[in-house]
């Protein structure tokens, strides 16, 4: 039953994050908070009699999958009502500066464009030919936020967040970075992952590279410079070429230059841990949306760069996206990334 109902969790999760509820929860007062259905309406632009009894029932949802807690309390009137605070996992699902939210991977894996893509799956593996949203609306990812703002923006602060949470465990445990003059982030989106990499290394001249569609939007970084283009005709020179998607690299790498790949590595066999399942779901959401996209094992890793002309080919790291304190241990939020050197 839980398997064919699992789309309700995502979007109830949307509802509330829509109507800031989380929000209004870590507001309401120190860590630990619980604030009943009636006192979260208050804070609502509403005049809609049942919308406390409509949040308490998406606020349960949540609480039974562990986003939130729930206690309950007994009003003067003998009536008990449910108060909800914020669980240690629902600190992804708040608005964050620093970069740690998962706010707008959620928005964009449920956008109205990408899920009515799914509708055509079969239709695409049955005919071939175009992926999913390309027979949805004839058009690929990229070629679809280029023409539509709400798509492009939603796609780069989910890139721009996923970022931030990777690199900063990167740049905890990887050196490879010391010592560099300059760097080509290819694909680099908003430039998240200059930002952080320069903050560290300041004597790095950081290029971000990326559609320039992409690239106008591109706030300004100090020791950054944003190229638009297409990393499918050409890449710009440099020392080091940071990316996630390896193509004409080879031949923009100086004599000892090296690539820095931050992917996820599908296992050969499909376990059952969360690792692997999240994992395999975004491989699958990649076919979904661009053409030839997916996420690879560590034998396609090592065989792609050997077609580029590649000699070596390492694992370097294997790095959590990020922790979070769940009663008394650390534990991952479910994906982790391997840091790969060509």
């Amino acid at each position: 039953m839980q398997l064919a109902m699992s789309t309700t969790l995502p979007m109830v999760l949307k509802a509330a994050i829509d109507l800031d509820l989380l929000e209004i929860i870590a507001k309401a007062g120190p860590a630990g908070c619980k604030l009943s259905p009636i006192e979260i309406a208050s804070h609502l632009p509403t005049k809609n009699p049942d919308a406390s009894s409509i949040i308490d029932r998406i606020l349960r949802v949540l609480a039974s999958h562990s986003i939130l807690t729930c206690d309950l309390a007994t009003n003067e009137d003998g009536h008990v009502q449910r108060l909800y605070g914020l669980a240690p996992v629902a600190k992804y699902f708040l608005h964050n500066d620093d970069g740690i939210s998962l706010i707008p991977t959620l928005t964009t894996s449920t956008d109205k464009y990408l899920l009515g893509a799914w509708y055509h799956l079969r239709e695409a593996t049955l005919e071939g030919g175009a992926t999913p949203l390309v027979k949805a609306y004839g058009m690929d990812l990229f070629e679809l936020a280029a023409k539509n703002d709400e798509i492009s923006g939603k796609f780069n602060n989910t890139m721009g967040n996923q970022t931030a949470i990777i690199m900063k465990k990167v740049l905890e445990i990887y050196k490879g970075f010391e010592g560099i003059n300059q760097l080509v982030d290819v694909g680099g989106g908003l430039g998240i992952n200059l930002k952080l990499i320069v903050s560290k290394y300041p004597q790095i001249k950081g290029i971000n590279f990326d559609l320039p569609h992409v690239v106008k939007d591109a706030p300004h970084f100090l020791g950054v410079d944003h190229v638009g283009g297409d990393m499918f005709i050409e890449v710009p020179q440099g020392e080091v070429i940071f990316m996630k998607l390896l193509k004409n690299c080879y031949n923009a790498l100086p004599k000892f230059g090296k690539v820095v790949v931050v992917e996820l590595v599908v296992p050969e066999s499909p376990m059952t841990d969360i690792v692997t399942k999240n994992t395999l779901t975004l491989d699958a959401g990649l076919f979904i949306v661009v053409p030839g996209a997916k996420e690879r094992t560590k034998e396609e890793y090592e065989a792609l760069a050997k077609k580029a002309g590649f000699s070596t080919f390492r694992l370097v790291y294997r790095c959590p996206w990020c922790k979070r304190e769940d009663k008394g241990r650390v534990r991952g939020i479910g994906k982790k990334s391997w840091i790969l050197n060509f």
